[in-house]
């Protein structure tokens, strides 16, 4: 892969989408402070103003402190979370293309809705002396959800090994949604999470997804966005599960395409 060096001067971040901006297929990738605990949620300005300013794929990797620090990366999964839509689909692509250029496993990711969310939906809550009918619908709910849920991930999973992926895991897990993919990048050492973030343009790019905003935040691994386009409900219904528009990121490795 050639190598390109610049020094621009202004505003950082300005700088930095104006030149992601210039050439196509842009990938970009940064780092932000390294910490723990509630700090961690606070992410530096430029990076923060990138991340939720830029088009193009973005990187995001958690520093090290230099005593942590080892210059060695050791990657084993990438953690695709998928909401059901076809925007959130959009990343299937990329994260097939990662996962063979860097010979990891994927795992597919759906979150479905904590039980209060079920009992609110029903209007019942669960209580010991619920009755019998109300406890049945209840439980049948939360089992048809999941059933659903991992018949979906089962679609996606065809999808990821006709792309060439060659071990695909199914996870289908109930909370609220930044929250359980964070709690699951913590059980899973060596991963990177690939998800895709509402695709808007001008003032609106400012507001990002909360899920993939929480995601960024307060993981400690590596974080790779893409932002998914917006398409017609024609094209989204024939894009379903599939995603031809966009060319994955990695897909020039090896060429000069300047």
């Amino acid at each position: 892969m050639p190598i390109y060096i610049a020094a621009p001067e202004g505003d950082a971040a300005v700088r930095i989408i104006a030149e992601a901006e210039r050439e196509p297929v842009t990938l970009i990738a940064m780092a932000t402070h390294g910490r723990s605990g509630i700090p961690r949620m606070v992410m530096g300005s430029v990076t923060n103003r990138v991340f939720h300013a830029a088009t193009d794929p973005i990187l995001i990797v958690r520093a090290s402190s230099e005593e942590d620090f080892t210059g060695e990366v050791d990657l084993k999964t990438i953690i695709v979370p998928v909401d059901g839509s076809p925007l959130a689909e959009q990343v299937l692509s990329h994260a097939a293309h990662l996962a063979q250029l860097l010979g990891l496993a994927v795992t597919l990711l759906r979150v479905t809705p904590p039980m209060e969310k079920y009992q609110g939906a029903m209007g019942v809550s669960r209580i010991d002396e619920a009755s019998g009918f109300q406890f049945d619908t209840y439980e049948g709910l939360i089992k048809e959800a999941d059933e659903r849920a991992l018949a979906y991930l089962g679609g996606l999973e065809k999808d990821l090994y006709d792309l060439g992926v060659v071990s695909v895991t199914k996870r289908v897990v109930r909370g609220q949604a930044d929250n359980t993919i964070v709690d699951l990048t913590r059980q899973m050492p060596g991963n990177l999470v690939v998800m895709t973030t509402h695709g808007r343009s001008g003032i609106c790019r400012w507001v990002l997804g909360s899920v993939a905003d929480g995601v960024v935040r307060r993981s400690g691994n590596p974080v790779f966005v893409i932002r998914s386009v917006e398409k017609s409900s024609a094209k989204n219904k024939a894009a379903h599960r599939t995603d031809g528009d966009q060319k994955p990121v990695g897909a020039g490795i090896g060429s000069d395409t300047r």
